[in-house]
């Protein structure tokens, strides 16, 4: 199999751009899944990742359970992932987990072009488009994020051709807010339909083994209390 260009529109990146900006203080507009995800064709065999490694390696390489990205103090994401004992899974789930960070430490630092996030995105992918629209979006608006942010209920697909691996997860944005930068405003909402999302992204292995996996395309379903609540 060998990857393509996206089949995923912009207009879907958007939608998806307005959907997370409404579970963390906007409205409540937008839902539904994007559509195929191009390049993991046969990335589709999910299988959960429950394999844990052993207690004390928190610290090996590819632990989503660490990272170099600095956040502020009053932001957490939390990752209620099990670590996968096969190492390019362990890699890729590592690469999702800093995708999230970097997508934050753009909106954070106010920056559509953050050089951490593009560390961890493939350029002209939908990864990076969802990125920076959505960095884009809050620069406009003058808001920044705060609160915690949950990620869970993971499932990893096999490694295709030794460098694609599709990884999907839950969100639960009922406690992450906007924060209008000048005000130091918090625009706190309450949890609704829209602060539970699933996200689909397909994680690239790059060509230095030093890199880290980096985020390619994305797929996301609106709205996902079925899947995601309780």
């Amino acid at each position: 199999m060998r990857p393509t260009r996206s089949a995923v529109p912009l207009a879907a990146v958007a939608a998806a751009v307005a959907l997370l900006v409404s579970g963390c203080g906007g409205g409540d507009d937008g839902d539904g899944k994007s559509g195929k995800i191009d390049g993991a064709e046969d990335a589709g065999k999910k299988s959960p990742s429950a394999e844990s490694s052993s207690p004390g390696k928190e610290d090996a390489p590819g632990d989503f359970r660490t990272s170099d990205i600095e956040l502020p103090d009053d932001l957490e994401l939390v990752f209620d992932w099990d670590q996968p004992s096969d190492p390019d899974k362990a890699a890729a789930l590592d690469g999702a987990a800093d995708y999230m960070r970097a997508l934050m430490h753009g909106t954070v630092e106010q920056d559509p072009k953050d050089p951490v996030l593009a560390k961890h995105v493939v350029p002209l992918h939908t990864a990076q488009e969802y990125a920076t629209n959505l960095i884009k979006m809050d620069v406009k608006k003058g808001h920044t994020v705060t609160g915690t942010d949950r990620y869970y209920r993971e499932r990893i697909g096999d490694v295709v051709d030794g460098k694609l691996a599709e990884i999907s997860f839950c969100i639960d944005q009922s406690k992450l807010f906007s924060k209008d930068i000048k005000s130091g405003k918090v625009l706190r909402t309450e949890e609704n339909a829209s602060s539970y999302m699933r996200f689909w992204l397909v994680m690239e292995k790059s060509e230095n083994a030093a890199d880290p996996w980096r985020a390619r395309t994305f797929e996301f379903e609106g709205k996902a209390v079925k899947q995601c609540k309780g």
